[in-house]
Order: structure tokens, then C-alpha cells, then sequence
């Protein structure tokens, strides 16, 4: 387990004519962003990379909506729209007991309480309401709402979950 750089979450879109953006945000509990301006990378689909200092308040509903330092108009923020936002692991809390940052589950063995191997996390699917989990395997992939209930254990030999609540894919 464990990962050098975190994705927090990627710019949906835009709002307003300043520059704002709309941040899909993968924990939505964390008020890291928004406790002051944070250094941070905005890396685009084809690997780029820019270094910048990002803001973020909450918006209508579930809305985030973030400013990045510099940033004041409608098209450079169109430009930065797909872009993941990324910090390095250090940067972040240390979790709770009990809780986990995806990046450190990815690559876990995950098994059913019942012993049968599903596979590796291999990808997480954020979602509304719930994100899933995607597991792969030579014999295929399957899918798992990221539920509490579903979630057992989590350990050195791997994640343990219900066997009730697995999806098989392709």
C-alpha cells in the first residue's frame, strides 16, 4: 500500500466569468482545500503539468467550486477543464483509524469473507451517491459499491468484503 501523489480530485468545469472552476472533489468530508490556498499540481489527460496555488469553497449543493491564484478569466479556466488536481502524499492528514485514502488500497489482494480471490483494486469510479470499486483478475472484472457495510477488513493480507454486494463485469 501506499502512493508518492494523491489525486484529489479533477476540474469539471467552469462557473462565472473570474475564472472559477467546478472541482469534482473524491472525498467530499475533507475540508482540506478549503482551510486556505494549497500548492498543488493540475496534471492534464496527456500527462502535463503545472504547479499552482488552489482555493476552494463550497457552492450550491454539493457544488465545490476553486480558484486557482493568477487565474482571472472565463478560457484559461476552460483550459484546465479534465484536469486531475494532485498532491504529494506527505502533504495530506494522516487518516483516522479505521479510514484510508484510496491511492493506498490500490494494488490490495481483495478477497470475500467467504475466501474466494476477486482480484486487485484497480480503479475506484467516483460516483453519486455511492463510488465503486473495480477489481480485476485473469478471469475478468468485477465492480463493488464502495459501501461501509461492504467493506470488512483491511489489513497486510489484503481487503476482506461481504460476498453479498459483488458485481460481475466483463
Amino acid at each position: 500500500m501506499g502512493a508518492s501523489e494523491f489525486v484529489l480530485g479533477r476540474v469539471a468545469g467552469i462557473f462565472g466569468v473570474r475564472g472559477e472552476l467546478r472541482l469534482l472533489l473524491f472525498n467530499l468530508e475533507s475540508d482540506w482545500l478549503f482551510e486556505a490556498p494549497r500548492a498543488v499540481v493540475l496534471r492534464s489527460p496527456d500527462g502535463r503539468r503545472i504547479e499552482v496555488r488552489l482555493s476552494a469553497r463550497p457552492g450550491a449543493g454539493q457544488r465545490v467550486l476553486g480558484l486557482v491564484e493568477g487565474l482571472a478569466d472565463r478560457e484559461g479556466a476552460r483550459a484546465l477543464i479534465g484536469w486531475d488536481i494532485v498532491v504529494p502524499r506527505e502533504a495530506l492528514p494522516e487518516p483516522e483509524a479505521g479510514s484510508w485514502y484510496v491511492e493506498d488500497l490500490l494494488g490490495c489482494a481483495v478477497r470475500t469473507a467467504g475466501g474466494r480471490a476477486l482480484g486487485v483494486l484497480v480503479d475506484v469510479h467516483p460516483g453519486a451517491p455511492v463510488d465503486v470499486w473495480e477489481l480485476g483478475s485473469p478471469d475478468g472484472t468485477c465492480y463493488l459499491p464502495a459501501l461501509a457495510e461492504n467493506l470488512l477488513s483491511v489489513g497486510p493480507e489484503g481487503i476482506v468484503v461481504r460476498d453479498e454486494g459483488v458485481v460481475e463485469g466483463d
